[in-house]
């Protein structure tokens, strides 16, 4: 009989963290995987019923009940409101294991409660996962955590699956695109800690020059509208695609030729790692998080954060050289193939789940 593992998510809509697990748990078949949900569904809700995953959404009154019925051998939890029912209810109240997996920094002072909620906490985990180092240090250096309680799994990504896809100027037209501009796009949710404000910004200066480019925003959430505004008073605005959520971002990377993300924050970024995956050229911030994946010069580019005066100087460059963007787009699909494979990454949360089952 297989181990039973829970994920305890508050749901299973289009972000990072839901797609490295449904990328993921398929490919684990040693364990009898169930994912709980407990506010809403997801629009990748229907996704893990495909690929024969467990899913169930119910009220989070309903989860402690739940769990005591299944009776796993370790629940692990993602994200902040999935960490709070671990912490406060499953792990006090049964007997199995509550796994956090830390997926980001919470480096900003907008997120001072989760830093509080962490540092109050960490007394009652007995262990962690972390999907990058950064985090990790994060956790131990400013949270307090000690070191031997986190076990770093990087996200994982498969090279062949994102390399099916291909250019299509039938594609390009269906979104609006004419013609053979240079395309950029952001995959991120709409929020502040992405810095989608400063891509704007440089993307307007750039613009006033070139008008053979274009800029696509993937995604959606709460700066929308005052991105929109900000897109509705600048001079690039014929330039910029509100694409919002979307179910085909291979088709969408494919499609182009820059990848940016201006982001103040990260765990490990999965957009980026998609971005690679697909031989894009990689223009991202200069903290911890991103460096484990992007070397500056090397293998992408990598910026100030809130400098949309840089990201304007180095985007420039690399939109008028196309052996830099060539070059930048093989390197870091490169760094993909050697680190950050999902056979790799999915061995090692295997491996993990194993030594926590037997110890």
């Amino acid at each position: 009989m297989k181990p039973k593992i829970i994920h305890l998510i508050a749901s299973l809509d289009n972000g990072g963290c839901e797609n490295y697990l449904l990328r993921t748990l398929p490919l684990m078949k040693d364990f009898d995987h169930q994912i709980i949900t407990f506010r809403q569904e997801g629009s990748l809700f229907s996704k893990f019923k495909q690929a024969k995953i467990g899913v169930v959404n119910i009220k989070w009154h309903q989860v402690l009940k739940i769990i005591k019925q299944q009776k796993p051998s370790v629940v692990i939890t993602y994200l902040f409101y999935a960490d709070m029912l671990g912490r406060f209810v499953i792990q006090p109240l049964t007997k199995y294991p509550v796994i956090p997996f830390l997926r980001t920094t919470y480096n900003d002072k907008r997120y001072r409660i989760a830093i509080i909620f962490e540092k109050i906490t960490k007394y009652f985990v007995k262990y962690y996962f972390a999907n990058s180092k950064a985090v990790k240090e994060f956790y131990t250096n400013y949270i307090g955590v000690k070191e031997n309680k986190i076990t770093v799994i990087p996200n994982g990504i498969d090279i062949n699956y994102f390399s099916k896809f291909k250019k299509s100027r039938v594609f390009k037209t269906s979104i609006g695109i004419n013609g053979d501009p240079i395309i950029i796009v952001c995959v991120a949710n709409l929020l502040p800690n992405k810095g989608h404000r400063y891509l704007l910004e440089a993307f307007d200066m750039i613009y006033r020059d070139n008008k053979n480019i274009r800029l696509l925003l993937v995604g959606d959430g709460i700066e929308r509208k005052n991105l929109l505004h900000q897109v509705d008073h600048s001079h690039s605005k014929d330039g910029i695609l509100f694409l919002g959520k979307r179910n085909d971002v291979p088709t969408i990377l494919a499609n182009s030729d820059i990848f940016v993300l201006p982001t103040l924050f990260e765990g490990m970024s999965n957009a980026i790692l998609e971005a690679m995956a697909s031989k894009l050229a990689i223009l991202t911030t200069n903290i911890s998080e991103n460096r484990e994946l992007i070397t500056h010069n090397q293998n992408g580019i990598l910026v100030k954060t809130k400098s949309s005066r840089e990201i304007k100087l180095w985007l420039e460059k690399v939109i008028d050289d196309q052996k830099l963007r060539l070059f930048l787009g093989e390197k870091a699909q490169d760094q993909i193939q050697k680190k950050f494979g999902i056979d790799v990454t999915t061995r090692l949360f295997s491996k993990s789940i194993n030594k926590l089952i037997n110890s």
